[in-house]
C-alpha cells in the first residue's frame, strides 16, 4: 500500500469516528471507556482509532482495553504485543471458559455465535458495572448496523438495528459504536495499513446464511445505488411515524 492510500485510509476513518462520537456524545470529559479486543480486524482498528482520537481530543478520556477469551482465539499474543509497543497499551484478558460452556450446552445442529455473544458481553457488562466503567466500545461499522436492520425486519418481524449508542437494557451500562460512520471496506483498508495479523478463530460457528444472504442482496443494489447503505443508516434517524402501521394511531386527531 503507498504512502497516499494509507494516508486516505487513516484520515476519513478517523474522521468519521470523530463524527459519529460528536453527534453521538459517545465520549466527554473524564470518561472511562472499556474497548472490547476480540482480536478480529475491525475491533483492532477500533482500538487504533480510539487511541489516535485520544491523543487529539480537547478533553481528557481514559481507554481500558479487554478481551474476553473464548478459548476459540488463536494467535491474540500478536495483538497483545502489538497495541503494547505501538499504542503503549496492556489488553486486560479475561479468561472467560465460554468455549467450555458452549461446548456443553450448545445444540451441534445449531450456530452457538448468538449463546456466544450474550455470554461475551455479559462478561463485559458485569466488568463495566463492577469497575465503574461510562461506556463499552464495540467495533461494529455501518454494514453490520444496516444488515441488522435487514435481519429484524425480514426475520423477527420488527424494526430496529445497532444503535452507535445506546444503554442496555437494564440501564446499567452504555454500549457505544465509534465506527457506526464506517464502511466495511473502509475499516478493512484502515486494518491493511497497520503492522499486525488479527486472530485465527477456531470456532465451531456455521455460516450465518441469512447475514450473508441479506450482504448479498444488498451488494447487488448498491450496482443501482452505490449509497445505498448509508441512505438505509440515515432513514434509521428520518423516521416518519405517521406512515407506520401503529395500532390504535387511526383515532388519534391532531391538536
Amino acid at each position: 500500500m503507498n504512502h497516499n492510500t494509507r494516508k486516505y485510509y487513516q484520515k476519513r476513518v478517523l474522521r468519521k469516528a470523530g463524527t459519529a462520537i460528536h453527534d453521538y456524545r459517545m465520549i466527554e470529559r473524564g470518561d472511562r471507556v472499556l474497548v472490547a479486543v476480540s482480536g478480529g480486524r475491525d475491533s483492532i482498528v477500533l482500538l487504533k482509532v480510539l487511541s489516535e482520537l485520544q491523543g487529539a481530543a480537547p478533553v481528557p478520556f481514559e481507554l481500558v482495553p479487554v478481551h474476553v477469551a473464548t478459548g476459540y482465539e488463536q494467535g491474540f499474543h500478536r495483538v497483545s504485543a502489538w497495541a503494547s509497543s505501538e499504542l503503549g497499551m496492556e489488553i486486560r484478558v479475561f479468561p472467560s471458559g465460554i468455549g467450555e460452556i458452549l461446548a456443553e450446552v450448545s445444540d451441534p445442529e445449531k450456530s452457538p455465535c448468538a449463546l456466544c455473544s450474550r455470554l461475551r458481553r455479559g462478561v463485559l457488562y458485569t466488568m463495566a458495572h463492577e469497575e465503574g466503567f461510562t461506556s463499552i466500545a464495540l467495533g461494529h461499522h455501518l454494514d453490520d448496523i444496516v444488515e441488522t436492520f435487514f435481519l429484524r425486519c425480514f426475520y423477527t418481524g420488527q424494526i430496529g438495528a445497532m444503535a452507535p449508542s445506546r444503554f442496555s437494557d437494564d440501564g446499567r451500562n452504555r454500549v457505544i459504536r465509534p465506527l457506526a460512520y464506517c464502511r466495511a471496506d473502509l475499516v478493512q483498508g484502515y486494518f491493511a495499513t497497520l503492522d499486525v495479523a488479527p486472530v485465527v478463530s477456531q470456532c465451531p460457528r456455521k455460516a450465518d446464511g441469512k447475514r450473508e444472504y441479506v450482504r448479498n442482496h444488498l451488494s447487488s443494489l448498491e450496482k443501482e445505488n452505490p449509497f445505498i447503505k448509508e441512505s438505509v443508516f440515515s432513514a434509521l434517524s428520518n423516521i416518519d411515524l405517521k406512515s407506520l402501521c401503529l395500532r390504535g394511531e387511526s383515532r388519534a386527531h391532531p391538536h
